[in-house]
């Protein structure tokens, strides 16, 4: 009863399926162990809000569309006041630009964690292991190993280079890695109640309302998917202090009714209801003894007033997945992996902080740091909150920093739209000849590689300086020694697709495939002049690491080799001159194509 692999995951919930998932697409083994039977995880509710940033990176991953057939899609929200309907602004409806995923995508968290598994499935053979509890580990020889129990066979032995602990708020990893939570657990309790409803509260359907209830401050209602809704608020103290843990379900269903005055409440079924209490942890590290990770609830803790705490787990899971890959694929240096904990962490605090006020202004209280304010209210505070950390809570602002090992520095006096450690936006291209729009996302999916993409602006005005750049591919430091499988190229022209074929526009071959800009938009949200144009940089993650121009493409070698330990023994052709045109026998792959330079 011993398995060898790269990495063992524990945990499989959203976090772990989506890390195993992401290895396994990077082609890194991996085994998932969770400690409950697959039977007792549908049970519960749990987190439901995907963000629209979490939409783009599961879109991708290839996943998102298989969520999209069962989540309920909300644009905006309702907030009733009395019974009377009011302005809203919270974290629905703030403005959600600059992407296509324009919306939050409210699905139960055992759908998400079908999707993610059934992807997960068609990588691996072994599929996950449920009831299946990690006993302890250890390091021999530079290698983890793990002793687990299982339910079904007695104890399992698994031997990994790494181990993620990404097994919920009482982490096993965490514990046995001796890995300290820091924060405060607080005295106050919330409660989520799902099922079928019926009520006479207008607009019922929409998506997401935002109730203001004297007895039980902010309440949310929120349509799930399959018919079902959402109830959420806090629970009042003179409850808990009276019933404690031997609170009912019946209890929850009448407090309900009440925080819902006036309107009507009737629940039809209750497919799940919880009462948890609130608090604010963050673990002091990430990574210990190189080779143990933590993610996702693991790692941090808070409330769910946000809906932030799957979405941040995920977002770690794609942050460390590509890294761990990028290393056991020999391409990077161990020090990227250190950049997982500097650059998610900081992301976990903000969350955090956040959340110390809206746990608070929830339940109809002031936080302490606004009580000197006589006009402070509960509501008021809660709205600005939200909107200040709108496009942290969507997940389209949420950038790592300049200067560090994965994210370049801006040059001196550099102004541009898309910075270094921003995500790459989305924009609207169109095939050659074809005046139909795609989407920039969807023509680079997540797979372990890093994108560059050559915005070649007006070829009339830049083919000197498009030269220049694929001349820098021919320096002996140029990332073309590299291994190929490292990178996928994008040619973005600028003009009409109408006529002419790419390379005679270029003057040179693509470096990839191509497409165009046909209104200039692309360029100009990415702040790249048609006159210049430029080479962006985007990493596994779709984060940008660097944006160099065109006449200086050893820039980009030199952003690589901070971090590149792989050569490439033999050079390539990036050009391909001799088979522009050819017919591929079954199995080749052009050189022209989204995977950029192959060896031949």
């Amino acid at each position: 009863m011993e398995q060898e692999v790269d990495v063992l995951v524990c945990g499989g919930g959203p976090v772990g399926l989506l890390t195993a998932y992401c290895l396994e697409r990077y082609g890194v083994s991996t085994y998932v162990v969770e400690q409950h039977e697959r039977a007792k995880q549908t049970m519960y509710g749990r987190a439901a809000m995907i963000a629209p940033r979490t939409l783009e990176m599961l879109d991708q991953l290839d996943l998102a569309d298989a969520l999209g057939q069962i989540g309920f899609v909300v644009r905006g929200q309702v907030s009733y006041k009395d019974g009377v309907r009011t302005e809203s602004k919270t974290a629905a409806s703030s403005n959600i630009t600059d992407t296509f995923f324009d919306y939050l995508l409210v699905c139960r968290q055992r759908y998400t964690e079908d999707v993610i598994r059934e992807g997960y499935e068609k990588y691996s053979k072994k599929g996950v292991k449920y009831g299946a509890r990690l006993v302890d580990f250890s390091l021999e020889n530079s290698k983890v190993r793990s002793t687990i129990e299982t339910q079904e066979s007695g104890q399992l032995t698994i031997r990994s280079k790494y181990i993620v602990g990404a097994d919920g708020g009482r982490s096993k990893v965490r514990e046995l890695a001796g890995i300290l939570l820091e924060g405060e657990h607080l005295n106050r309790h919330w409660i989520r109640i799902d099922g079928i409803v019926e009520t006479n509260m207008p607009e019922a359907r929409r998506g997401i309302c935002g109730i203001q209830s004297a007895s039980h401050g902010s309440v949310l209602w929120a349509c799930l998917d399959h018919g079902t809704t959402r109830v959420g608020f806090a629970l009042p103290r003179k409850l808990w202090e009276e019933r404690g843990e031997s609170i009912t379900r019946e209890d929850v269903i009448e407090e309900a009714k009440k925080a819902l005055q006036p309107f009507t409440l009737e629940f039809k079924t209750v497919d799940w209801w919880t009462v948890y209490s609130v608090g604010q942890r963050l673990a002091a590290k990430y990574r210990v003894s190189d080779c143990v990770f933590i993610s996702g609830d693991a790692a941090h803790t808070h409330s769910s007033g946000a809906a932030q705490g799957m979405n941040t787990g995920l977002h770690d899971a794609v942050n460390l997945s590509w890294k761990l890959a990028g290393y056991l694929n020999g391409w990077l240096s161990e020090d990227v992996l250190e950049t997982y904990a500097t650059e998610r962490r900081p992301i976990a605090e903000r969350i955090i902080e956040q959340d110390k006020i809206i746990s608070v202004v929830t339940g109809g209280e002031i936080p302490e740091q606004f009580k000197d304010d006589p006009d402070a209210d509960p509501n008021k505070i809660l709205t600005e909150t939200y909107e200040a950390n709108a496009s942290l809570n969507t997940g389209l602002g949420i950038s790592y920093p300049l200067g560090s090992l994965l994210v370049a520095s801006l040059k001196s006096g550099e102004v541009l739209k898309v910075v270094p450690g921003q995500r790459a936006p989305d924009v609207l291209l169109q095939r050659p000849g074809i005046c139909i729009p795609l989407r920039l996302q969807s023509l680079f999916k997540f797979n372990g590689k890093f994108t560059l993409l050559s915005f070649c602006g007006d070829p009339d005005k830049t083919r000197s300086s498009i030269k220049e750049w694929q001349k820098s591919f021919d320096g002996p430091d140029s990332f073309k020694n590299y291994p190929s499988d490292m990178f996928q190229y994008i040619t973005i022209v600028a003009g009409s697709n109408e006529s002419g074929a790419p390379d005679e526009r270029l003057g040179v071959p693509s470096l990839g495939n191509a497409f165009y800009d046909v209104d200039g938009s692309a360029h100009k949200r990415y702040g790249i002049l048609t006159e210049k144009g430029a080479v962006v940089v985007v990493r596994p993650d779709g984060m940008i690491g660097t944006v160099c121009n065109l006449m200086d493409g050893n820039e980009a070698s030199r952003y690589f080799a901070q971090f590149v330990t792989a050569r490439k023994e033999e050079s390539i052709d990036i050009h391909n001159d001799d088979r522009q045109g050819a017919v591929l026998a079954a199995g080749e792959v052009s050189l022209a194509n989204n995977n950029g330079p192959q060896s031949t």
